[in-house]
């Protein structure tokens, strides 16, 4: 299985700057001042700036600094472990992912927060007298297999995506069936469907099973073709992160006509609110 470089990384960016209660130290002499905070925000700022060009040292010293400034935002050990990750230091990353799951009891991502700490926890291997982590052979296996698990996950997720819009389109086709754009995109839809599934057996891509998402609230017309542009927008990122990753000709062949596919229907739903 051939598979490209990662186009971007899971950044928490909205619950870092999100202050609750939850999040502050054991005192309120913790809190940091409004100079304090901006600069943290700045640091993250910086930091996933530095995550996306691939600076994964640089991103890792900048949420190391903005976490310094406020120890109260917690979230920042998820993102100083994500690069640290990315930078091949599995201790770490271990280390902070750790401290995310400890610190942070309520949060949408602790499952997948949970699955990346147990992977490291299996697979990290370092010295603990020399702290000497992982040597050039190790860390290239373990980006090898860091970058297998994403291309399976950029899999899973095409398939998901493709899925909801199949089951949200057949829906409003019998909530509007005056509005015929719904039935025929739905149809492609399961045809699309189909051929991802078909494309991961042949790869020998494992898929997850898929979660249990509901297709949106439909409401009016417009409001339904306006869901379904959002929903081809979030296929044609999935499926985009498909062809990074798997650069196989029949890989290419297939997730290109399903990317076209969703270019002209998210054109189509634009045109019908």
């Amino acid at each position: 299985m051939a598979m490209g470089k990662r186009a971007r990384h899971g950044i928490l960016a909205a619950s870092l700057l999100v202050i609750t209660a939850s999040g502050w130290g054991p005192t309120e002499a913790a809190k940091p001042t409004k100079e304090q905070l901006a600069y943290s925000k700045q640091m993250f700022a910086e930091g996933e700036q530095a995550m996306e060009d691939g600076n994964y040292a640089e991103a890792l010293t900048k949420f190391h600094e903005g976490y310094r400034y406020a120890p109260h935002l917690h979230v920042f050990t998820y993102n100083i472990g994500s690069a640290a990750e990315a930078a091949g230091d599995c201790r770490t990353a271990l280390t902070y992912f750790r401290m995310f799951l400890d610190l942070v009891p309520d949060h949408p991502e602790r499952k997948t927060v949970q699955k990346k700490h147990d992977t490291l926890a299996a697979e990290c291997r370092f010295d603990v007298d020399s702290e000497v982590v992982n040597t050039p052979g190790e860390q290239t296996d373990r980006k090898l297999a860091r970058e297998e698990r994403e291309a399976i996950h950029a899999m899973n997720e095409a398939v998901i995506e493709l899925r909801v819009a199949w089951r949200t389109y057949e829906l409003a086709h019998r909530a509007h069936a005056d509005v015929g754009v719904f039935g025929r995109a739905a149809r492609r839809k399961k045809q699309g469907t189909k051929r991802m599934r078909k494309l991961a057996a042949e790869l020998g891509v494992k898929l997850e099973a898929e979660a249990d998402r509901k297709p949106a609230a439909l409401g009016t017309a417009k409001e339904a073709c306006r869901e379904a542009e959002r929903q081809e927008h979030r296929i044609i990122e999935a499926v985009e992160s498909v062809l990074v990753h798997y650069d196989g000709r029949k890989a290419q062949r297939v997730a290109g006509n399903v990317l076209r596919a969703a270019e002209r229907d998210e054109a189509t739903f634009e045109g019908c609110r």
